[in-house]
């Protein structure tokens, strides 16, 4: 064996290619000897990033007649490429291509064949493929039929174009019989390059790559800096976007794309005179179902002379069409034909996906040669990779492009990647680190201002500034992203400055949001803020009472592409958080109880005169099937507390009921979580735990209390909220000692609002209360295991509700910072002998 300027795999030996040859000789394997073995590389640096092509020439020995002959071979195995392997292990790069090699494309060409058109191939001839002890494809090296790469740098001009145009048009009609005649394609074509299993590497990367990115457009031109500031909070909503986009759309025309239409993945033939004759694709490893948009933009956008692909796009687009079409009608196509003007209108609509092309396959078509092109490169964010991106993105023939290709993105409204109405910057200042959302701009927070203070002339304030960061640090807030908005307005009428603060509520982004499982947390609260509590608290003040059950709510303008809920800012009249390592003392205990009874008693007494509530407000708590994905959510987290949990001496009683239970937890809650009819109902808060509760202090005594993150209001015993509230937030050598004195504490509260307020229905008592509480007792059992953890957690930068489920390296980090502290230990060393003494550590207790 020999080779050149590469490492040789142990298993590319004389054997392993022997069927390989007996396919391309048509010769049994006994016809021959294979003598000798040339390993070489199939490309140059830059030309493929997400395999190893070796070209292999075979020396071969056929023994009839004892003749020696050479035959050339590709070989494409799955790398090992440190930072890009998992990428392309998730995204099933080799089982696609083998499933297209040896199954859909000798399908497709055959329909073809059949009638008549032995000239249309899709690829080379595969000849043998294997999965041990890698993924490899062995193929014909087309090089042996003079086929070969078009420039890259140059971009293709209109006759080349057309011949590839034609040819996706023979394969996407061909595709699309196929599945009429043999049904779907399934789940391994179902996603392209796009998929929500990539959403936790994409995360990682984007922000640096985009960054990146934003840098260099600054540096371009004036132009491409606007540019640069339109695209600069797109984050992982550009991730989003693409992966609703690239999806197949049910009621369109699909079909099977080729996934990866760039040049390096075209091979043409030429005639005697130097013109182009004949293609054949390669490299099928993103193929989908899906839009022939896909292609089309893919191929147009990266490998069309950069003259040739703004002015003649929609010539280039009529001529696939007109070849679509005539395929279609030769393969017998029954099905509707899209017309050309549906074409137009799904190419429009998949532009974004054009645009995300020109940011990143684009730069490589264009780029010079280089010896260390690789995927891990442009991965890697180190001083190579920097270096790398700063070659490839400043070179000025890919500049000279961008500026007419930016523009022609512009005038077609592909920047309002969220449709939302606007192409515009925010013209506003934020931390550095924050992901702005792309509503949340000047136009947004005018609205709010109007709302507040009115337009007309005299009340009218100017927002002169604005700066917005993080409302929660890391680990403060799971279920929403939190961003604080400091207004500077200008008052003209008075020539007075002020300042307006608010709390903006929005779902989380990027793989936060996949971990939302309850999707009418926004219904439940946004009735909370806009009906309930305005409602409960003008009760009080009918009655001469002045409460406020939470933060004064502003309507966001129409239109939003998320749901969004805008509060004034607590902080500014004093009120701030607790420490929730420490724990509550007596003094913070007893105002808290003080205030869930006020909004107890109002709601009480607000459906006692006969008032209903919506129904996502009584039958939250009834769903088993939320109940059971719930479950199945936290499952690799309690995997992880019960790896700790074992290794605790004082846990080794109480640690397999405890697990047993807390495995199926929010299913057998369902039964705790019953309404009574007959008992004492009202509005839970549904999540009272310290990090949404503020307080204001005179002095050193806690004056007020208001609560916050109305996300789970749910109809029923007043007790859940009284569980959760103690379980979760009380100092640890109060929890149980003054369990007693807490409740007892409440219902007096309870009763004395009930009273205040007319409430027509018995009271409920104290003894009542404490049954209901040992009855529904379970619900501890939750929020010991899922909740506590967190309220304990140092602070940490790693905190996600994604890093307590993941086992990335950030996930085992803040998971030990969860599951192995000292003070989550010595809650755990009262309440396991507790929850055992009280009968909750089995699932029965969970029945009522």
């Amino acid at each position: 064996m020999t080779s050149s300027d590469v490492s040789v795999p142990e298993w590319m030996t004389n054997e392993y290619f022997v069927d390989a040859i007996a396919v391309k000789l048509e010769l049994p394997p006994t016809a021959f000897t294979i003598t000798d073995l040339d390993v070489r590389k199939a490309t140059e640096a830059g030309d493929n990033y997400a395999s190893i092509l070796y070209r292999v020439r075979v020396s071969v020995r056929v023994h009839d007649g004892d003749k020696q002959m050479d035959v050339s071979l590709i070989v494409k195995a799955l790398p090992k490429l440190g930072l890009s392997d998992e990428m392309i292990k998730m995204m099933n790069l080799f089982p696609k291509e083998m499933a297209m090699y040896t199954d859909i494309l000798p399908v497709m060409e055959g329909m073809y064949h059949a009638r008549g058109r032995t000239g249309v191939a899709f690829g080379p001839q595969c000849l043998k493929h294997s999965t041990e002890p890698t993924d490899i494809l062995v193929m014909e090296d087309l090089r042996d039929r003079n086929f070969t790469m078009a420039n890259r740098r140059q971009g293709m001009d209109m006759e080349h174009t057309r011949l590839v145009l034609r040819r996706m048009a023979q394969f996407h009609a061909a595709s699309v019989v196929t599945e009429q005649q043999r049904g779907p394609y399934g789940e391994l074509f179902k996603e392209g390059m796009f998929k929500e299993e990539g959403r936790a590497m994409t995360e990682q990367f984007q922000k640096g790559q985009a960054d990146f990115f934003q840098k260099m457009m600054h540096g371009w031109s004036e132009k491409e800096s606007f540019y640069a500031n339109l695209l600069k909070h797109w984050g992982m909503d550009l991730f989003d976007c693409l992966l609703i986009m690239t999806r197949a759309k049910p009621d369109k025309f699909n079909v099977l794309n080729h996934g990866d239409m760039w040049c390096n993945n075209v091979l043409f033939h030429y005639n005697e005179d130097g013109e182009p004759n004949d293609i054949l694709l390669i490299d099928y490893q993103i193929s989908f179902w899906s839009s022939p948009a896909i292609d089309l933009l893919y191929f147009i956008m990266t490998s069309v002379n950069g003259d040739l692909k703004l002015s003649q796009m929609n010539y280039m687009i009529e001529y696939y069409h007109e070849q679509l079409v005539e395929s279609l009608t030769f393969l017998g196509y029954s099905g509707k034909v899209p017309l050309l003007k549906e074409l137009h209108s799904d190419i429009t609509a998949h532009q974004l996906f054009g645009l995300m092309i020109c940011f990143s396959i684009l730069p490589i078509c264009l780029m010079e040669k280089t010896d260390d092109a690789s995927m891990d490169l442009m991965l890697d964010q180190g001083d190579a990779g920097t270096a790398f991106k700063l070659k490839m993105y400043n070179n000025p023939a890919y500049v000279k492009q961008m500026e007419q290709i930016l523009n022609y993105f512009y005038d077609m409204g592909v920047m309002d990647i969220l449709q939302i109405g606007t192409q515009r910057t925010s013209r506003i200042e934020c931390d550095p680190s924050l992901e702005l959302p792309l509503w949340l701009d000047r136009e947004f927070l005018e609205h709010i201002v109007d709302s507040k203070y009115g337009v007309g002339s005299a009340d009218k304030r100017i927002v002169r500034s604005v700066y917005v960061k993080n409302a929660a640090k890391k680990g403060d807030s799971y279920a929403s992203a939190l961003y604080s908005a400091k207004v500077s307005l200008l008052w003209q009428d008075k020539a007075t400055e002020e300042t307006l603060s608010l709390i903006i509520k929005a779902p989380p982004k990027g793989i936060a949001a996949s971990y939302t499982l309850d999707k009418e947390m926004y219904v439940r609260e946004l009735y909370l803020y806009e009906q309930l509590i305005p409602e409960f608290e003008k009760m009080y003040r009918d009655n001469g009472v002045s409460v406020k059950l939470g933060p004064r709510y502003y309507k966001p303008r129409v239109g939003l592409p998320v749901d969004v809920i805008v509060l004034e800012d607590l902080t500014i009249s004093g009120f701030r958080l607790a420490n929730r390592q420490e724990g509550l003392d007596k003094a913070h205990v007893e105002a808290v109880l003080e205030h869930l009874a006020l909004f107890h008693a109002a709601s009480a007494v607000y459906c006692a005169s006969g008032n209903t509530l919506p129904k996502e407000l009584i039958e939250s708590s009834t769903d088993r099937e939320m109940a059971s994905k719930t479950d199945k959510l936290f499952a690799p987290s309690l995997d992880s507390m019960f790896k700790y949990m074992k290794e605790w001496d004082f846990a080794a009683d109480y640690v397999d009921a405890l697990e047993t239970v807390s495995r199926q937890i929010y299913s057998l809650l369902v039964d705790t979580w019953t309404i009574d009819v007959n008992g004492f109902n009202v509005l839970n808060h549904g999540d009272a735990w310290l990090n949404n509760m503020l307080f204001a202090y005179d002095g050193e005594t806690v004056e007020r209390v208001a609560m916050v993150d109305y996300q789970y209001p749910s109809w029923g015993s007043p007790v859940f909220d009284l569980i959760h509230f103690l379980f979760s937030s009380v100092r640890g050598d109060l929890k149980l000692s003054k369990q007693a004195y807490f409740l007892r504490h409440y219902q007096e509260r309870l009763v004395h609002n009930l009273v205040q307020l007319g409430y027509s229905k018995p009271l409920p008592t104290l003894q009542q209360l404490h049954i209901d509480f040992n009855n529904r007792l379970s619900a501890a059992v939750k929020t010991t295991v899922i909740d506590l953890p967190y309220v304990l957690a140092d602070p940490s930068e790693d905190a996600s509700q994604e890093a307590a489920i993941v086992q990335t390296e950030a996930g085992q980090r803040f998971q030990k910072l969860l599951f192995d502290n000292d003070r989550f230990k010595e809650h755990m060393r009262l309440l396991l002998p507790y929850f055992r003494s009280r009968g909750v550590l089995v699932a029965e207790a969970a029945k009522l």
